[in-house]
């Protein structure tokens, strides 16, 4: 080999060398990097499951905060239930023995001027009650206990029976109510109960905030778009008022406010009206708008959307009850009345006195009254619901397990006003209901429907009805 080659040699030697070198030092820092990042990616696994852990405390900490104040707000909502159920029941049982009192006096012989103080007395009643039901019905659409009813109604006249009411009041003021009233009806589905409460409290407001000339009434209908069935529909109630400012007009929705402290001190209320009315047409899926002008008056519209309906085969016909109703003397009812209060118990005997019924008996709760329909020969039953001892659903339930010949009608005459209280004694077995305070019209109303059921469950099964209990 000579000098050249091996010079060569050597130097591919060194090269080979110097590139090993460098490859050896490559792979070392190579390592030193994966060493640090995986000790970096280490750390950051570490720091990263113990933030979860910490989120993962905070998480259960904030569940369990939030379910503490779920279960809280639960609670609070049910001792409100409870507490206006309680406060419902304890303020309609006197008022019960006032209004029923009251209602039979006025029935009696009475100088003008005492006649004047029963009438006012029954006004002032009247009064407290309807602010009774305006606080029950606030408390049942904030707890989203408010159901509404679909069933076919005529509007036009349920418009005419709301104007009717009214007209006395607004005539006695020197007031007009101009409805312009569309010819022919108008049937839709809905709530019509609800719906008569909005314009009843619109009309009366508008009544009552109106010195001079009137009210004027209105509806408009509009098909709704893609529906064939559909209607939007505008009720209008204007009147020629004191009318209200912006200010004052943002104000008249909210609950407990008036447009003006002053309104309150002149006119009265309490500022539930409008609340429970704008809440009300929400639920129906509606609106209520205002516009108004001091000194000119106001216009609050109602704007829902409804079904059409098809009018029902044939209108039941509107009856005009008597002033006292006797039922027919031919067919005695033995009635049984479960009532703790002595009050009540003395009101609803003579209620009973002044319709006609004699053959009464009393129970003072509802192990009494089970003993009393056990020995037989009791036909209806005036049921109280919250009774010592035994209540009046136990009671119920008791009876309607009896082995009886025949089973008595069973009506639930209570101070317990809530559609709940309804349903349950529709459960234990009631036939019908009555919610304090109850005067001469509907307990005589409830006696004939009592009448016609037990009429009915005394027919012989060949009728095609079959004997059975009222209940059944």
């Amino acid at each position: 080999m000579t000098e050249a080659e091996l010079a060569h040699l050597q130097d591919q030697l060194q090269r080979y060398q110097k590139r090993y070198l460098r490859e050896k030092q490559a792979r070392k820092e190579a390592e030193n990097l994966l060493e640090q990042r995986s000790r970096a990616l280490y750390d950051a696994n570490f720091e990263l499951s113990t933030v979860a852990a910490q989120l993962e405390k905070i998480v259960e900490w904030r569940m369990a905060q939030l379910s503490e104040a779920l279960i809280k707000a639960e609670m609070a909502a049910k001792a409100k239930s409870e507490f206006l159920a309680v406060m419902s029941h304890e303020i309609r049982t006197p008022l019960n023995g006032v209004l029923g009192m009251a209602e039979l006096l006025s029935h009696s012989q009475l100088t003008p001027e005492q006649g004047d103080q029963v009438a006012t007395l029954q006004e002032c009643g009247s009064s407290l009650l309807a602010l009774i039901n305006d606080i029950l019905d606030l408390s049942k659409i904030d707890a989203g206990k408010l159901t509404l009813e679909q069933r076919p109604f005529n509007l036009y006249s349920l418009l005419d029976s709301v104007v009717n009411l009214f007209e006395p009041k607004a005539i006695e003021t020197g007031l007009s109510i101009n409805w312009q009233r569309p010819a022919g009806s108008c049937w839709l589905l809905g709530d019509a109960t609800r719906l008569r409460q909005i314009t009843s409290n619109l009309l009366s407001n508008a009544i009552k905030f109106t010195h001079q000339g009137g009210i004027t009434i209105t509806v408009a209908m509009s098909p709704l778009e893609d529906t064939f069935d559909m209607l939007h529909l505008q009720l209008d109630m204007r009147d020629t008022g004191i009318g209200m400012t912006p200010e004052q007009m943002g104000k008249v929705f909210t609950a407990f406010e008036q447009a003006d402290s002053t309104t309150t001190r002149r006119y009265g209320g309490t500022g539930l009206g409008l609340a429970i009315c704008r809440r009300l047409a929400e639920a129906m899926g509606g609106r209520i708008d205002v516009s108004s002008e001091p000194g000119i008056g106001s216009c609050f519209s109602v704007h829902w959307v409804a079904t059409i309906s098809t009018a029902p085969q044939a209108e039941a016909p509107v009856t005009v009850q008597p002033e006292v109703l006797t039922p027919d003397m031919t067919q005695p009812l033995s009635v049984l009345v479960a009532e703790d209060n002595t009050v009540n118990q003395k009101l609803i005997l003579k209620l009973l006195d002044k319709l006609g019924y004699r053959d009464v008996q009393l129970a003072g709760n509802g192990r009494q009254a089970l003993e009393r329909v056990n020995q037989g020969g009791v036909e209806l039953v005036l049921m109280d619901m919250q009774m010592p001892e035994m209540d009046g659903l136990d009671a119920t339930r008791a009876i309607r397990l009896s082995n009886l010949p025949r089973q008595p009608h069973i009506i639930a005459l209570t101070a317990n006003a809530f559609d709940e209280d309804r349903e349950r004694c529709h459960q234990a077995g009631m036939d019908d209901f009555l919610s304090k305070p109850v005067g001469l019209e509907r307990l005589a109303a409830a006696m004939q429907r009592a009448r016609q059921q037990l009429s009915l469950a005394a027919l012989p099964s060949s009728t095609g009805v079959a004997d059975t209990p009222a209940n059944a």
